[in-house]
């Protein structure tokens, strides 16, 4: 799904609506009024979507060397950490943000407090119990990312955001940059294990933000790409 600019969400340069904060890269912060931000998005897409397109997800699997991958654009800044971790608490929501070292956001993941219910093993988590959360670019030279500890699931969904702005404006590769990469369909793919083939989520592309969303129910890598 893709939100065009001009459709009335919330302006560039916040997040759901909000200014950015003045709080750094892998610091983890409580979510404040997240579910009534979400109803409050849920409540403003209908208009916005009637410009949009289908709803994307479900494509794949298919091999990597039949996607683009997004690329950061040359001279764009570096992100403070490309390896973070946090500990996150049954019955608690989480949050976890990742910068760049100008201050700009480029990751945002949430955890709903109902959402850590077992372990990777199987085991289950009550509330207060503990699990370590951990976050790694696996190439700076994309917009890829691993999740840890692998096989992790949630009983609600995580949500997973990413800030596109310092992307290379050549989406789709060809060499040029042109109104054809503004057409371009990309978003949230994702790899199970190194080596094997990439499948579509769904996912919200806000252009106003620079953003693309999506719910996810488990840790592995995710990636932003769009079909070649």
């Amino acid at each position: 799904m893709r939100i065009p600019r001009g459709a009335g969400v919330a302006p560039r340069g916040s997040w759901n609506g909000y200014p950015h904060s003045s709080r750094f890269s892998g610091e983890v912060n409580p979510m404040k009024n997240n579910r009534l931000i979400r109803l409050f998005l849920l409540l403003a897409l209908p208009a916005a979507l009637v410009a949009c397109e289908e709803p994307d997800g479900g494509e794949g699997p298919v091999p990597g060397d039949e996607l683009v991958f997004l690329r950061p654009a040359p001279g764009a800044p570096n992100l403070t950490t490309y390896d973070t971790s946090f500990v996150a608490v049954a019955g608690e929501d989480e949050e976890i943000r990742v910068r760049y070292a100008n201050g700009e956001e480029c990751l945002r993941f949430e955890i709903d407090k109902d959402a850590l219910t077992r372990r990777p093993n199987g085991t289950p988590m009550n509330e207060g119990d503990t699990i370590t959360i951990r976050i790694r670019v696996v190439d700076s030279g994309y917009f890829n990312f691993e999740f840890q500890p692998a096989g992790l699931r949630f009983a609600e969904p995580a949500e997973l955001r990413v800030n596109y702005q310092f992307a290379h404006p050549d989406f789709n590769g060809d060499g040029e940059v042109d109104e054809d990469d503004e057409d371009f369909d990309f978003g949230w793919w994702r790899q199970e294990m190194p080596g094997q083939d990439w499948e579509r989520i769904g996912s919200v592309r806000i252009d106003d933000l620079d953003e693309v969303r999506a719910d996810i129910d488990g840790f592995t890598r995710y990636a932003l790409a769009g079909g070649n």
